[in-house]
């Protein structure tokens, strides 16, 4: 088999490697192609989730599906739960639902508590990552200038930070790529296929962005609305018009504290009303909560907190608190 070069510059710089695993497409082929690669090579291949706490139905099913049976055949799995979450940061910091201007979830949920848990396992690693120029053209404009300053785009390589190499295998990938590998492979560690990924997940539509369900940084989500039809579940669609309204209040003034990014009295209760409003239309929203701190929702949204023992997961995973 051929794997993309950026292994073998991997390999070069360590062979303590990071696959940073979202559950979508791209990362997914990447721990395909890892997998694969690391085995009888010496390579000391380890899983990273970044929980959110707020996936989709379809994906968080997915996956903990792939963690669990990750976990199984004996790969190292961490999942980080960030400490400021989003409802911690919501009600206690009184930040406004993030926005282009004020996008405060990614750093704290995705990007430090994955260089907190390289600082942990000590010593030189690769960060995998799922990253693809084809994305987006914000993506490509980025990775072009990137390439502008370095030598070794053509090896994949991204950038590094303190000891963690940042590599993007498929950078060069197109979607249709991506699923066309992922339609003719199956799982390496288990030999299952990757239909619910493609057909669920994706509602058979690979451009379909996911992640964070309440992600106000985009101004249109197509991934409820597709959830809406594909899954025939109207609940989504009522999801993504209360979402609307949540982002709304970010770039309302009179929500806010004079002069400040934060929320007073008055834009607090609002964004408050529409959470219990949209906990209470899609309870499996709480899932993430409901198996990582369920103890926030109770503090913070007791309304909703019955709902958690509905929507519970029983996960093989041991989650990092970082």
């Amino acid at each position: 088999m051929q794997f993309p070069l950026a292994f073998y510059t991997a390999e070069l710089y360590s062979r303590n490697w990071l696959v940073a695993y979202s559950g979508g497409k791209d990362s997914t082929a990447v721990l395909d192609l890892a997998y694969r690669y690391a085995a009888g090579r010496g390579v000391r291949l380890v899983v990273v989730h970044n929980e959110e706490l707020l996936k989709a139905p379809p994906l968080f099913n997915w996956v903990y599906e792939v963690l669990d049976g990750l976990v199984r055949v004996g790969v190292e799995v961490y999942v980080t739960v960030p400490k400021e979450d989003f409802l911690t940061v919501i009600f206690e910091r009184r930040y406004s639902p993030p926005g282009p201007a004020f996008q405060w979830c990614t750093a704290r949920m995705k990007e430090r508590p994955t260089l907190r848990l390289a600082k942990m396992l000590e010593g030189k690693w690769v960060r995998l990552t799922g990253v693809r120029a084809d994305e987006s053209d914000n993506r490509a404009r980025l990775i072009k200038s990137r390439c502008g300053t370095t030598d070794a785009c053509g090896a994949h390589v991204q950038f590094k930070r303190g000891d963690v190499l940042d590599v993007a295998p498929i950078v060069d990938w197109t979607a249709e790529e991506v699923v066309q590998y992922l339609r003719q492979s199956k799982r390496p560690w288990d030999g299952g296929d990757y239909s619910y990924l493609l057909d669920v997940v994706y509602c058979g539509q690979p451009s379909l962005r996911n992640g964070c369900t309440l992600c106000t940084v985009v101004s249109k989500d197509s991934m409820l609305e597709a959830y809406g039809r594909c899954l025939n579940d109207p609940r989504y669609l009522r999801v993504a018009e209360l979402k609307a309204r949540l982002r709304a209040i970010g770039y309302d003034w009179d929500m806010r504290l004079y002069r400040s990014k934060k929320l007073n009295d008055r834009g607090l209760e609002a964004v408050r009303t529409l959470l219990v409003e949209i906990f209470e239309t899609l309870p499996e929203l709480l899932a993430g909560y409901a198996t990582f701190k369920p103890d926030v929702v109770e503090r913070h949204l007791p309304e909703v907190a019955h709902l958690l023992p509905k929507v519970r997961r029983e996960v093989k995973v041991n989650p990092i608190y970082l």
